[in-house]
């Protein structure tokens, strides 16, 4: 079963916006509005994550190379 985003973890990942700089590329995992693991590969920083936290379920996303546009 695949949790759903909540707003919180959506706008927190939003509201970083050129904080995510050091994370161009790599996969960030968030828990709680912070940023708990990061990595080249989205298993482990799953996996990372569910060490730190067990009992949460991480929110996963990769940070975009490129900037985009929403009109």
């Amino acid at each position: 079963m695949q949790k759903q985003i909540t707003k919180s973890e959506f706008e927190v990942v939003m509201s970083m916006g050129d904080k995510l700089g050091k994370y161009v590329g790599e996969w960030i995992a968030v828990v709680d509005g912070r940023i708990i693991a990061r990595g080249k590969d989205a298993s482990e920083v799953y996996r990372k994550a569910k060490e730190l936290e067990p009992t949460k379920t991480p929110f996963v996303m990769k940070v975009p190379t490129a900037k985009v546009m929403v009109l």
